[in-house]
């Protein structure tokens, strides 16, 4: 999406979109990738969020609340990092020999690639793209729903497809989410995408969260699980210290990706 004239400051049209592209950005980015003062910066948001435009956070700006996902292109280079750090602590965390839920999204895809070097792992998908990346790999079985593929995601959502996803019992479901509510509640944007994890929980001995930490500061419009249905969730940096303390009340463990080590809080 194009926002060069959005607001008729250049300068604003670009934090707009550097925003929307990365979910959350923080002042010192902001000031160094548009050349000016942190400063600077800060009235820009300020500005910008009295217009209802970005919204404003402790140490930068997040997107607005929103009924709509970035799109799957942007949202394919943004984070790649994170994305990755999450990944290789998801997949150092599940055991050889575990059958696994895995939903839609980008961040889930990354975390497929990191499974590839493990064993006797069976895979249950409504992604055809995360199919795609293991199914040649004779360590694990990949099995994917029936049903309409999405052009935009390559996702397969269909009243078929939850019915076939209740003829199995898994020991995780592996999802990530559009973002996450100070209350605990788990938002993302599509009903029926929502509607697919939801059947995977159901089945599935314990869940695991995926999120990078942009997501604290988004927000979604479709209820998709509370932290009471969740086992673990992976991030790279802390949340905010309000969903931090939502995530203790429900003795929900929280894992700091860092590279070669995995802090638990």
């Amino acid at each position: 999406m194009n926002y060069t004239g959005l607001t008729g400051n250049p300068r604003h049209d670009k934090l707009i979109a550097l925003v929307i592209s990365n979910g959350y950005i923080s002042n010192e980015e902001l000031a160094s990738q548009l050349g000016v003062t942190t400063q600077t910066i800060r009235r820009d948001i300020r500005a910008l969020s009295q217009q209802g435009l970005v919204s404003r956070h402790h140490g930068g700006a997040g997107k607005i609340p929103s009924l709509i996902n970035t799109d799957f292109s942007i949202r394919e280079t943004t984070h790649i990092e994170e994305k990755k750090l999450i990944a290789q602590a998801i997949a150092d965390y599940i055991p050889d020999g575990s059958t696994i839920f895995i939903t839609i999204g980008t961040t889930v895809e990354y975390i497929a690639k990191a499974l590839e070097n493990k064993n006797n792992i069976r895979i249950i998908t409504n992604s055809l793209r995360v199919a795609n990346s293991l199914y040649q790999n004779k360590n694990l079985e990949v099995i994917t729903v029936g049903g309409i593929v999405r052009s935009h995601n390559s996702g397969i959502v269909s009243p078929d497809a939850l019915t076939f996803i209740s003829h199995f019992r898994a020991d995780y479901l592996i999802t990530s989410v559009g973002a996450i509510a100070e209350d605990g509640t788990l938002l993302d944007f599509d009903i029926n995408e929502v509607s697919m994890v939801k059947a995977m929980k159901a089945n599935s001995k314990k869940v695991i969260v995926a999120l990078d930490r942009s997501k604290f500061f988004t927000s979604a419009a479709v209820e998709l699980l509370n932290l009471k249905d969740v086992s673990d969730i992976f991030t790279d940096d802390l949340p905010p210290v309000s969903i931090i303390n939502m995530i203790k009340q429900h003795k929900v463990k929280l894992h700091i990706a860092k590279g070669e080590k995995t802090d638990i809080v």
